[in-house]
């Protein structure tokens, strides 16, 4: 009953909220239901179609982030060497491949990877001169 109460008072403030819309609605429920019923028909087809645009949306989504997870484990796995780790689904495991290279290590073994090399000095060694100096204190 308060659920029927609440829709009522609804449509009561919609009708104090815009007079003039609800007037144009009854007259042409009355006076051309046919062209109401177009706009009404324009009107259902507009929300549906923003709907079935956002869940398009959704799906082109959810496909670009699967596809860009993808590559980049591909990129993991070429920069550090790993096989391709796949579940007994058909799909990649992170878990599968971090899991293996860490059990196939002894414990307590160290790797370390070069990253890059040392930057080059930018001026040369017979630039500049050697000054010997001596730190003395002055008592005041």
């Amino acid at each position: 009953m308060k659920f029927l109460m609440a829709i009522v008072d609804a449509l009561v403030g919609f009708v104090q909220r815009n007079p003039l819309t609800v007037l144009v609605i009854l007259l042409l429920a009355l006076g051309a239901p046919a062209l109401l019923k177009g706009i009404a028909m324009f009107v259902l087809y507009l929300i549906f179609g923003i709907l079935l645009a956002g869940v398009l949306l959704l799906l082109l989504f959810g496909w670009r982030i699967r596809s860009m997870q993808r590559r980049m484990e591909e990129q993991m796995n070429e920069q550090f060497g790993r096989s391709d780790n796949r579940n007994s689904s058909g799909q990649r495991s992170y878990r599968s491949s971090w899991g293996r290279s860490s059990q196939s290590r002894r414990e307590g073994e160290v790797r370390i990877y070069k990253t890059s090399d040392a930057p080059e000095k930018r001026v040369s060694n017979d630039v500049g001169d050697y000054v010997e100096f001596e730190e003395t204190r002055e008592k005041k």
